[in-house]
């Protein structure tokens, strides 16, 4: 049983995406759950597709229904005001405060084979953050942008059955960017992951490493 998880995704959606059903099935076990944003959708111009408001309004939705806060770090931003994530020495020092905070027994992040540069730029950092870790690592599959995903082998699998509706009530919070393709589409994933553990939906990741103390 995991005491102490951590979750990092590049954007708000990207946890809910790839490991939602699972947080909160360990956090009803009594596991201790945080989320981070490695990359600062408070900034003055987050997207290129939504303003600071309606993405501020639609993380913070999420937030409610997972009942976990969201922890928003802090990047960099260009000339025209939007964040850059990028993996360098500020960067991987600013993580390391981060997974350092608490003696995480598991952590989770993207995967480094996704079809995202800020996902891949996240895994980097998170990746040299560990440099020290002693916990267990995984990877997640970040839904419409692990199709292409040539690295992901996943070798974890959890049982989401009873938490798919929460999972999917949680992404549905963004409206600006899903719609029903794309979540029958999430559904469809998770029900194919389910078919390792014969159950109706799980959630699959990718075992980076596991130290036993």
């Amino acid at each position: 049983m995991y005491k102490r998880i951590l979750a990092i995704g590049a954007h708000p959606d990207d946890v809910e995406l790839g490991c939602a059903g699972t947080l909160l099935k360990f956090k009803a076990l009594g596991a201790d759950v945080d989320i981070v944003v490695a990359r600062d959708d408070n900034a003055p111009r987050p997207s290129v597709r939504r303003d600071r408001a309606q993405m501020q309004r639609e993380y913070q939705n999420s937030e409610r229904v997972l009942g976990i806060p969201f922890h928003i770090m802090t990047n960099p931003v260009d000339e025209t005001g939007r964040p850059r994530l990028e993996w360098n020495s500020a960067s991987v020092t600013e993580m390391d405060a981060v997974v350092n905070e608490k003696d995480y027994d598991l952590i989770i992040t993207h995967s480094k084979g996704d079809h995202h540069n800020d996902h891949q730029s996240t895994f980097n950092i998170v990746n040299s953050s560990l440099r020290r870790y002693r916990g267990e690592f995984w990877c997640m599959e970040g839904g419409p942008y692990s199709n292409k995903n040539k690295t992901f082998t996943p070798n974890i699998f959890v049982d989401i059955s009873d938490l798919i509706d929460r999972k999917l009530d949680s992404i549905m919070c963004y409206t600006s960017y899903f719609d029903e393709t794309l979540l029958h589409n999430i559904r469809g994933l998770a029900a194919y992951r389910g078919q390792m553990l014969g159950v109706q939906y799980a959630e699959a990741f990718d075992l980076q490493y596991r130290n036993i103390r």
